[in-house]
């Protein structure tokens, strides 16, 4: 039945308002998601920075760790971590960012940051994937880590003695029995990481190593050995 011009009216009426509705939320709600977003960058109070950290959410990187990792704070560290490289031909910016991050995530945030830039995350991952049992667990790896990095990773510094570094990599593997244990040392450190490989690779029987050697950066990567049953 045909309706009449009034119904007609009232009907083309709603329609039309739902539908503005419709937009106008969407617009409301993309409003919201951008003010959330510069809120939680504002710790950086600096905006060329701040502008590479926003690209990062549309990079290919960013963009598979979103997929897979979703504690908010640590994708934002995950993205901190990958500017953090973007930054490695701008001393300036770098240390900068790397001291906001501390300032407002502590040591903890700092490693995580670093465990990104490093591309320590993507080899790890890499080794992930080898023996990967479903994309579920593969979230609940990588979260893992991160969330408890220092039972995983030994961030050596320059000043520190080689006995000690050795000393402190059985405690971690004792105390928490990794499946991957990292050592990672930059700079002054990765000399340190360098001269301690052999000794620690004899030591940690139970585990095969991988070396990662990059410009002024070492990491040593143990993995343990998934001995079959008899």
């Amino acid at each position: 039945m045909e309706k009449m011009p009034s119904e007609k009216f009232v009907s083309d009426a709603l329609e039309g308002a739902t539908k503005g509705a419709l937009e106008w939320s969407s617009d409301k709600i993309s409003s919201w998601i951008k003010k959330l977003k510069e809120r939680k960058l504002a710790f950086i109070k600096e905006q060329k920075t701040i502008d590479i950290v926003k690209e990062q959410y549309r990079s290919g990187e960013g963009s598979f760790y979103q997929k897979y990792v979703a504690d908010k704070e640590l994708l934002l560290l995950i993205r901190m971590g990958l500017t953090l490289r973007k930054l490695e031909n701008d001393k300036d910016r770098l240390m900068n960012l790397r001291d906001k991050i501390y300032k407002k995530y502590k040591a903890k945030g700092l490693h995580i940051a670093e465990f990104v830039q490093n591309r320590l995350l993507n080899r790890y991952v890499g080794i992930l994937i080898d023996e990967l049992d479903s994309l579920e667990s593969l979230g609940r790896d990588i979260e893992d880590v991160l969330k408890n990095i220092e039972k995983h990773v030994l961030f050596v510094q320059g000043f520190e003695k080689p006995h000690d570094i050795i000393i402190k990599s059985m405690t971690i593997i004792n105390s928490h029995s990794p499946n991957i244990f990292v050592v990672s040392g930059a700079k002054s450190a990765a000399q340190i990481v360098g001269e301690i490989r052999g000794k620690l690779a004899s030591s940690l029987k139970d585990y095969e190593l991988e070396t990662i050697s990059e410009l002024e950066i070492e990491n040593l990567f143990f993995k343990r050995i998934l001995h079959k049953p008899l």
